[in-house]
């Protein structure tokens, strides 16, 4: 073997830690006492095990880890033969909690995710086998993957003399593969893309099996337009350290995101830290934004050039300068590994697993079998009564299910009272029916409730068409661009500002108008169906200003001069331009009386030149900058309102 080769096959030994690494925020993913603590059960021993409890089709082995929304399960498929239980495949069941069953947006978007990745089919993605509703409870079912998260596996690795490049590399090849396949995936009934970005690729999302299969998994944030959650203008979703650029602004992204944040990842597997990861979100979301990482080859002399120069152009800032498809980064990748003359299989990243876990690897996963879950109990009419009492440690959601139990039986003075007050209720109830009914008669009616024009139908109601009426409510949602327009829907009048969504409205013609300061208004009327979902996006066209053109213009200026004196000029405004603006704390921005948003905020079109930007902080406080924005450019800007002096 040559020089280059062993110097490539050779583990990459981790740079000495600074001494304030420790202010660095760790990523409660990584800390193994988020399982459900436990005893560790070997794999011989799974088969004996007896389950804690039954959920539908599956038996519950014991938990392993649980949250604030859900908890987590290894369970052991039943099938029923010939009236016989026969017990299937290992799997993992998640089902949410009771206390946010109720929360139709985390429970829609919990079954976004399951009807996301049931449709994907790729030897390293996590497979999903069943979801839907079961004794009440939203749930999913799917592969259980023996072994260790990436994350963990590079720290413990580090201490054991660190990830050889090749397993780097065949590693990363392997996700960027499984991102190929979900952002190109169809749904299989229409045959339309499903428009599929990750947003969450992290070495805490990536699952290394001790066999050395390697999955990617949690497609829980997912972007994909077969969703049926939105996710609202100027929200950040992603771990921050790994987010693309344009994912910190709050602009548009697509799988070039994606393949930004395996970059990072890739980045962190050979050096040992992250390149952007900073003390704070805030000094974390500014690094991926304007500062570009070390030199791998330089730090790192072993590292190939190719290899350097595969990372360099994953972490462009600019998405069209970075690979244009994850299969484009796996196969250089797979180039790179060729021209070391190292051929890795699934095997060789399993050896590495045994040696590093290997005392795990024989004790098996970690369980808590100290909960019980009883057998589902139905009554007379088949209503299941069926519920999760943990026996052991409960935490908030399982004591607060438990309170109904507790409650003290009535006192024989409360059921005499009753006896006396259910008669005179009903007297009441008599007289109130033989008044409405004379008035009915007479041809009288009750006044109006006060709030009966708040919700008043459009001339299509649901009585006209004979539709009831929790059929009969449709919704409407509307954006515009640029958003924070006033929005003004029928007989609601003025109900908020884009983007908005507007719910339980009766079917019918509902006129929509949009006014936003600097452009002009917007008027139009859409149909609504009953039970329908209307979108309505709209562009606002400017109002046109009589302004001589900058002398000079920037576009690819990568930051804006920023003038911070609160009695600077303000120059006429030029052409329209796009800002995209984030600060610490969040705060509101305003260009005079119009409110651009809530920080982060991305491609926002406001006018050229100088531009004086008010800002209101979570505590109310106001906050003046003034930016020099480019004819026609883009414009992004990062302010540490924590420093200005008190007033």
């Amino acid at each position: 073997m040559n020089d280059r080769r062993q110097a490539a096959a050779a583990p990459i030994e981790p740079p000495p830690r600074d001494s304030d690494d420790d202010a660095v925020p760790i990523d409660l993913a990584d800390i193994e006492e988020v399982s459900a603590g436990g005893r560790r059960v070997s794999l011989a021993t799974l088969n004996k095990l007896a389950p804690v409890g039954k959920f539908g089709k599956y038996h519950l082995l014991g938990r392993l880890a649980y949250g604030g929304m859900a908890e987590i399960f290894l369970a052991r498929e039943v099938q029923m033969d010939a009236g016989q239980e026969r017990l299937g495949r290992f799997c993992v069941v998640k089902r949410v909690l009771p206390h946010v069953a109720t929360d139709r947006q985390f429970v829609t978007m919990f079954m976004d995710e399951a009807r996301l990745v049931v449709q994907l089919s790729h030897p390293n993605i996590c497979h999903v086998y069943a979801y839907g509703e079961e004794e009440g409870a939203s749930y999913i079912a799917m592969e259980w993957i023996n072994g260790m998260p990436l994350s963990k596996t590079l720290r413990r690795s580090r201490d054991r003399g660190g990830l050889a490049l090749p397993l780097t590399l065949k590693i990363t090849a392997m996700v960027a593969e499984a991102l190929d396949h979900a952002h190109r995936a169809v749904d299989q009934s229409s045959g339309e893309p499903l428009g599929i970005v990750h947003r969450d690729v992290s070495p805490q999302n990536v699952m290394v099996a001790f066999d050395g299969v390697v999955k990617l998994l949690d497609f829980g944030i997912a972007k994909a337009a077969s969703h049926s959650t939105r996710t609202e203008a100027g929200v950040v979703k992603g771990k921050f350290a790994y987010m693309s650029p344009q994912q910190c602004l709050g602009e548009p992204i697509d799988a070039r995101s994606d393949v930004f944040a395996l970059g990072v990842v890739l980045y962190e597997m050979i050096e040992g830290t992250n390149p952007f990861k900073r003390a704070t979100e805030f000094d974390t979301m500014r690094a991926l934004v304007y500062d570009d990482p070390p030199s791998l080859a330089e730090r790192h002399p072993h590292v190939p050039e190719d290899v350097d120069a595969i990372v360099t152009r994953a972490l462009a800032k600019k998405p069209e300068a970075r690979f244009q498809t994850a299969s484009e980064m796996q196969l250089e990748l797979e180039r790179a590994l060729a021209r070391m003359g190292e051929i890795v299989t699934t095997a060789h990243i399993g050896a590495r697993m045994h040696e590093v876990f290997e005392a795990e690897i024989r004790a098996g996963p970690r369980l808590d079998t100290r909960i019980s879950i009883p057998e589902e109990r139905k009554d007379a009419s088949g209503t299941s009564e069926a519920s999760a009492k943990i026996a052991a440690r409960p935490n908030a959601t399982e004591k607060l299910a438990t309170m109904p139990d507790m409650a003290p039986e009535p006192s024989r003075r409360a059921r005499e009272g009753n006896r006396v007050l259910v008669p005179l209720l009903l007297v009441i109830v008599v007289v109130l029916v033989a008044a409405l009914g004379g008035m009915w008669m007479f041809g009288t009616s009750p006044s109006p409730a006060p709030l009966a024009s708040t919700v008043a139908a459009p001339p299509s109601s649901a009585s006209t068409h004979g539709v009831s009426p929790s059929e009969a409510l449709g919704t409407i949602y509307v954006n515009s661009r640029p958003t924070g327009a006033t929005l003004r829907l029928g007989t609601r009048g003025e109900v908020g500002r884009t983007p908005m969504e507007v719910a339980l409205l009766p079917p019918g013609e509902w006129p929509v108008h949009l006014t936003l300061e600097g452009y002009e208004p917007w008027d139009g009327t859409v149909s609504l169906a009953a039970g329908q979902r209307l979108e309505v996006i709209h562009a606002l066209d400017p109002i046109a200003v009589a302004t001589p053109p900058p002398t000079t213009a920037h576009p690819t200026t990568p930051r804006t001069p920023r003038v911070h004196a609160a009695d600077a000029p303000v120059e006429p405004a030029g052409e329209p331009a796009h800002l995209a603006i984030n600060t610490r704390p969040w705060s509101r921005v305003f260009i005079g009386s119009r409110l651009l948003g809530t920080t982060p905020i991305g491609g926002v079109e406001i006018p050229s030149g100088s531009v004086r930007l008010r800002f209101v902080d979570r505590d109310g406080v106001e906050h003046l900058r003034t930016i020099q924005i480019p004819a026609g450019g883009d414009a992004r800007e990062f302010f540490d309102l924590t420093t200005d002096s008190p007033p």
